[in-house]
């Protein structure tokens, strides 16, 4: 059972305000312009997020005009913000994208979920790395008993080139997963390292690169799961 826990549900903006709001330029993973607005539309923008995140509850305001922010919520904006790297777990079918990322400091972690349908993102907190090792795992539809191994082996090893492999099997109705390492300790971010799984038809691949042959090599349950779990105690 997961220990209970505050969620918050904030949407781009909101986390725009409180990046500022403690003094930090930047939110990882995020992608505002708002460099084109006036001062004055500026102000008028961060007065409506700073009203919602006070209806809400994650913000009081004092007589004199004080935001005091929720201290989970605080600490995690912060954590985020002030990151070096981060890892982002994308969630790849043929109707959408869903992202998550993840940040840590002093060993204190923070989950961001991106919700698709209603453009907003859930920030909360997670306790360990054990718990970060299961959150990443259970949104993977992971294929506890594989199918004719041979028979699908066989058909893959036809398509020479990987990248066209994968995106007709994606077309087809596969699962990809990518996790990666995001260097952010610049202006452009830098992905330092990556590991991708494909699901499709019973099957599951580690797809580590396209010039590996041994990408395209089916994989048991255990073996996924060491290989996730090994890849993300490499912090």
């Amino acid at each position: 059972m997961k220990p209970a826990r505050e969620m918050f549900e904030l949407h781009p903006l909101e986390i725009i305000y409180l990046t500022a709001l403690i003094g930090e330029t930047s939110f990882p993973g995020l992608d505002i312009d708002l460099k084109g607005e006036s001062e004055r539309n500026l102000r008028s923008l961060m007065d409506t997020q700073m009203r919602s995140l006070e209806v809400k509850g994650y913000l009081e305001v004092d007589f004199v005009g004080l935001a005091k922010v929720n201290e989970v919520l605080h600490r995690g904006i912060a954590i985020a913000s002030s990151c070096k790297s981060y890892f982002c777990q994308l969630m790849h079918t043929n109707q959408q994208t869903c992202k998550v990322f993840y940040f840590v400091q002093d060993e204190v972690w923070f989950e961001l979920e991106h919700q698709p349908e209603s453009n907003t993102y859930k920030l909360q907190e997670i306790y360990a790395l054990h718990e970060l090792m299961y959150q990443v795992i259970e949104r993977i539809p992971l294929v506890w008993e594989l199918s004719d191994k041979d028979k699908l082996q066989k058909a893959i090893n036809k398509e020479v080139d990987l990248e066209t492999w994968v995106g007709k099997s994606l077309q087809a109705g596969a699962f990809i997963t990518s996790l990666a390492e995001i260097q952010c300790i610049t202006e452009e971010a830098q992905v330092i390292r990556e590991l991708n799984l494909m699901i499709h038809e019973d099957q599951m691949w580690l797809l580590r690169g396209v010039e590996e042959d041994a990408s395209q090599t089916t994989q048991s349950l255990s073996t996924v799961v060491n290989e996730l779990c090994n890849w993300l105690q490499e912090v």
